[in-house]
């Protein structure tokens, strides 16, 4: 049971960064992309306590989160949410480096 909450979880996170990291703000002529910044470190939280909870816990969230963009990207219709645009480019690879790194930094085998 908590393994599907996990997967759930990372669903949810990555369908909520799916459509907060194309918020910017702009100051001063130069836009800075707050939403990305937030998306991919609450990612790293969000996996980092998902390690704590179980060994591997941010593996199981990493396969909810990369489900959920495969659902995203083949979804029937025009769906832009994760353009292939620099912010989309860097939410993808970003999030997904942040949880490797999480999961890796976590899971050791052995006692």
């Amino acid at each position: 049971m908590l393994r599907a909450a996990l997967v759930v979880v990372g669903a949810y996170l990555c369908l909520l960064g799916a459509v907060v990291h194309r918020q910017v703000w702009v100051a001063g002529g130069v836009t800075w992309p707050w939403g990305l910044v937030a998306v991919v470190v609450v990612t790293a939280l969000v996996t980092v306590a998902a390690g704590e909870v179980m060994r591997i816990g941010g593996a199981w969230l990493a396969l909810g989160w990369a489900g959920a963009l495969l659902i995203l990207q083949w979804s029937q219709g025009d769906s832009y949410l994760v353009a292939s645009d620099w912010l989309g480019l860097v939410f993808t690879a970003a999030s997904l480096g942040v949880i490797v790194l999480a999961v890796a930094a976590r899971t050791r085998l052995g006692p």
